[in-house]
């Protein structure tokens, strides 16, 4: 397989990783948690590649800035990932006290949002490809942190306003590497 096809299906992968993350957070209101939860998290699996596309294919012109917001957003997604599964499972033994990691949740998002931010930073001084999706999938990464803190008790729609961005910015991303 050549590195145009490798880049293609990254592509193909953060195309269906944003439809994924959209469609999550739409139904969140509709359907049982797990259903909503379950799209949302294999959104967030499948996005693992579109990182990668995108840094692959500008990594020499991004240079320590392109390199640091990779590895951030990665290790940031991984950690999301990580949380969202553990907490899903109940294990009989263990009795359930709430949130299992409480302060890796805040250091999950500032971890995924600096990354998202330095990469979307470096795709711009390059002016190597559009840069409107990294800004949206930073906006919708920070608004992740903000939007608990603003509002207490809101409608689950206005929740769903910051993963609809990043499966926005997510999504055209993979647009623009499948058109390349």
């Amino acid at each position: 397989m050549s590195r145009y096809q490798l880049t293609r299906w990254s592509g193909l992968a953060g195309l269906v990783s944003g439809l994924l993350m959209i469609e999550g957070a739409v139904s969140l209101p509709f359907v049982e948690p797990v259903v909503s939860g379950t799209m949302l998290v294999t959104g967030h699996i499948l996005l693992f590649f579109l990182l990668t596309g995108v840094y692959a294919t500008h990594y020499s012109h991004t240079g320590l800035l392109g390199l640091l917001g990779y590895v951030l957003s990665t290790i940031g997604n991984a950690l999301f990932v990580t949380l969202q599964i553990a907490s899903s499972f109940e294990l009989s033994r263990i009795e359930d006290t709430g949130t299992l990691f409480p302060a890796a949740i805040p250091v999950t998002g500032i971890l995924f949002g600096v990354g998202l931010l330095l990469f979307a930073i470096a795709i711009t001084r390059v002016y190597a490809r559009s840069a409107w999706p990294g800004w949206l999938m930073f906006a919708g990464s920070a608004l992740n942190l903000v939007f608990p803190r603003l509002v207490g008790e809101a409608p689950d729609i206005v929740f769903s306003i910051s993963p609809i961005l990043l499966g926005l910015g997510v999504a055209g991303s993979g647009l623009e590497l499948r058109r390349n």
